[in-house]
């Protein structure tokens, strides 16, 4: 039987390439589970995060220029808030991650609201320690920009290129999870969706009042914004996951009272976050970028916005 024409040629990659696919093919696996590994001896044994912005660059931002946000991240009890505001013991309990920004001073000037950063996660309260997670936003559009009217100016919902943040391991390499900002007929209530491996998981609101077309306003304000709680929704249901709006223990991200001089010398923020029950520690870390976004977009991007 005459041979075709392919068989006459050898297909096969030459050893020396054939040998280093397989040992890519063999280190990819194995440094994702080293780093699976790694977050869950970090954020496997903790059910509830404080997220704390630090005062950096407190001087810059008096001037009018966002500086790059910084956060210390420490464990904390459901039992230890009490409305917007959490326990002394709580916010002086050893942080165990850090996460500092990176992003260029163009774009915090000129596009303050919808930047492109990276924000590494590292093991420690202070910088220098081994980095675990790296969360990338793209550049996009605000989620809301300012219309300036006759006597005053007012926001305005932007639903194309929203926001969004990816996590991804420290080699670079995504963990299979992202969040962004979601945009639906009820534009003025602000909404994430926190997906893993193409499924929308959460949908992460504050309660709702008007038949979903406003925010159910029932607690205090600062600094021009409300101390809302964001929970976690059955992105099917709409049901609240885990509880009760009126259980702290109900999985959610609430922003917190950090402290007189805090709240009154700077724009930082603090937030209490409360996981759902069950979560992996992968799926802790991409709701941890997803606090990273909400604080972004919706309070230091209404500053930005209010600023200009």
């Amino acid at each position: 039987m005459t041979k075709s024409f392919c068989s006459n040629f050898d297909l096969k990659p030459p050893p020396a390439t054939s040998a280093l696919l397989d040992k890519r093919a063999m280190t990819a696996p194995e440094q994702m589970k080293m780093d699976e590994y790694k977050l869950e001896g970090i954020l496997g044994p903790h059910d509830a995060l404080l997220v704390k912005q630090t005062m950096r660059g407190c001087l810059q931002e008096c001037l009018g220029c966002d500086a790059k946000s910084e956060f210390k991240i420490s464990p904390f009890s459901t039992d230890q808030i009490t409305g917007f505001r959490v326990s002394e013991q709580a916010m002086a309990v050893p942080d165990i991650l850090y996460a500092i920004e990176e992003s260029s001073c163009l774009c915090r000037v000129c596009n303050a609201a919808g930047r492109n950063f990276t924000m590494q996660l590292s093991e420690g309260g202070e910088p220098g320690g081994e980095k675990v997670v790296l969360y990338d936003k793209p550049l996009t559009c605000p989620a809301f920009f300012v219309v300036q009217t006759e006597n005053s100016q007012m926001d305005c919902p932007c639903c194309c290129c929203l926001p969004n943040l990816t996590p991804m391991s420290p080699q670079g390499q995504p963990l299979d999870s992202h969040s962004r900002y979601h945009c639906d007929m009820n534009c003025f209530v602000p909404k994430f969706t926190y997906h893993e491996s193409g499924e929308t998981v959460y949908m992460v609101k504050p309660e709702t009042c008007c038949g979903g077309c406003c925010v159910a306003c029932n607690c205090c304000s600062g600094k021009g914004l409300i101390y809302i709680p964001f929970f976690f929704h059955d992105p099917k249901t709409d049901e609240i996951i885990g509880g009760k709006a009126d259980d702290p223990n109900t999985p959610q991200i609430r922003k917190v009272w950090a402290g007189f001089k805090k709240e009154c010398c700077s724009t930082a923020d603090t937030f209490a976050v409360v996981f759902p029950k069950d979560a992996s520690a992968n799926r802790k870390a991409g709701l941890l970028g997803l606090t990273f976004l909400l604080d972004f977009v919706y309070f230091e991007g209404h500053q930005a916005n209010n600023r200009g």
